[in-house]
């Protein structure tokens, strides 16, 4: 919001016009119609504040009106690389030395035990102590004043929610501290989630900046081996923090984004071939990972999120037959869950998403709007195949971008047909983000002075 009030104040200053902006109309039809659909929706007060992640859009234009050169394009780039890096180190300093302790047993009777701790819940703080260790855990507990009140944070279930409970010292040590009645052991993340705090959310964003990895490793020069070797460190470490988030969707999409682009980029059938065996091989991997760790396939029936999934989507099937146009509104559902008969909340007793961007947005702001939505997608990928072509003549720099972008909204369309992917504001800023990357290097080609990076 910062960003456009400042770049509308300095058009204001300069008495400059906007350059012109290509996708202009199916965005604008699309912020237009969200907007109709959330001023009829039956419950306003619960759509208008969606409407902040709707508009989130306007980054991209944002970011395309204010790139002069490609030498600033290639800087942000680098940014958002070493800032994914730095998450994927969090990730793995989460996985050794662990977000806590976990409660590995403890019997039901204890004061503990009545206080809310399960088994399975992860002790971050004791009394705002952080404690890794049963060791540290112990100390922490010991030491603390005879008779205080002990505040004790934790985290259950996954991905993780923040909770906290109070105990004195006493009862925290009647629950048998120390002794087999009361085992601990150091907590890990079932599943990556970084600093997003959600496995979904995180594997979504390393998607993009691994599809983004292995545009820019192609298209770099073949004597720049210090350039080469970042890149493949970046991609391995974006591949394996997304193979620990054990996200079926999103890694489905890493690979399909790096395939594609593997196949336009490369002409010599020897250097393709090898490309896509290294890409097949992180499939079989992923998949040998995934039943591993979550005892399933890639399609999986029988599990709940899948099944939950196909009653949400059957529900919103109903609903847009009686809401074609405009839809119930964003978040309606909340509320109205019991009116509209929502199978899936009265068995699962969780209030969620419908688990698809098309059929949220069918469902919530009407076919018309899912149009507008799709005519964007379609129009964008013309866009952006098109780009491609133009750039290979300009420059190594912008061709990577723009196949990174172009590999990461392919691998976006992947888990966007079974997780509400424009429901993560993170994510939605990525997308758009690359948007403005690609349609500031489509305005450079028409000035030769702009292409400053080979």
């Amino acid at each position: 919001m910062a960003a456009g009030l400042l770049w509308i104040a300095k058009l204001a200053i300069e008495r400059k016009r906007p350059f012109p902006q290509p996708l202009a109309a199916p965005l604008l039809a699309y912020l237009l119609l969200s907007g109709i659909s959330t001023a009829l929706s039956s419950d306003p007060y619960l759509s208008w504040p969606r409407m902040k992640i709707v508009c989130l859009v306007a980054a991209g234009i944002v970011v395309a009106q204010s790139i002069a050169r490609l030498s600033q394009v290639r800087m942000l780039v680098l940014v958002l690389l070493l800032s994914g890096l730095a998450a994927t180190i969090f990730t793995s300093w989460q996985y050794t030395y662990g977000i806590g302790v976990e409660v590995k047993y403890i019997v039901p009777g204890a004061d503990l035990y009545h206080a809310g701790i399960r088994p399975g819940d992860v002790i971050t703080q004791i009394n705002g102590r952080s404690v890794r260790t049963a060791e540290q855990l112990a100390k922490a507990v010991e030491q603390s004043p005879h008779g205080s009140v002990l505040q004790i944070k934790y985290q259950n279930w996954e991905p993780y929610q923040k909770r906290e409970t109070f105990l004195t010292r006493e009862q925290f040590l009647k629950s048998e501290l120390g002794t087999p009645d009361l085992q601990f052991v150091r907590g890990r993340p079932g599943r990556a989630q970084g600093t997003l705090g959600h496995y979904v959310v995180f594997a979504e964003m390393l998607m993009q900046v691994g599809c983004l990895t292995w545009a820019m490793l192609l298209t770099t020069r073949p004597r720049q081996w210090n350039a080469k070797a970042f890149y493949a460190i970046a991609f391995l470490a974006f591949a394996a923090a997304l193979m620990a988030t054990q996200t079926r969707a999103d890694i489905a999409g890493l690979v399909a984004g790096c395939c594609l682009i593997t196949l336009l980029l490369f002409g010599r059938r020897h250097a393709r071939f090898w490309e896509l065996v290294g890409l097949a091989m992180l499939l079989v991997a992923a998949t040998w990972w995934i039943y591993h760790t979550r005892r399933m396939g890639w399609i999986s029936p029988s599990d709940d999120g899948t099944r939950f999934r196909v009653l949400m989507w059957k529900d919103g099937l109903r609903l847009i037959q009686t809401h074609p146009w405009f839809g119930v509104g964003m978040d309606t559902i909340l509320n109205r869950w019991q009116e509209w008969n929502i199978r899936a909340y009265s068995q699962y007793g969780v209030m969620y998403h419908f688990h698809s961007d098309y059929m949220q947005i069918a469902v919530e702001r009407g076919l018309l709007t899912l149009a507008a939505w799709l005519w964007f997608v379609v129009a964008y990928l013309v866009f952006l195949v098109r780009l491609l072509r133009g750039t290979r003549q300009h420059s190594r720099v912008a061709t990577g971008v723009v196949a990174g972008v172009l590999a990461g909204f392919v691998g976006y369309l992947f888990p966007s047909t079974v997780q509400y992917c424009l429901g993560d504001d993170t994510l939605v800023m990525l997308l758009f983000f690359g948007f403005g990357l690609t349609v500031a290097i489509h305005r450079m080609l028409n000035d030769p002075k702009a292409i400053d990076v080979p």
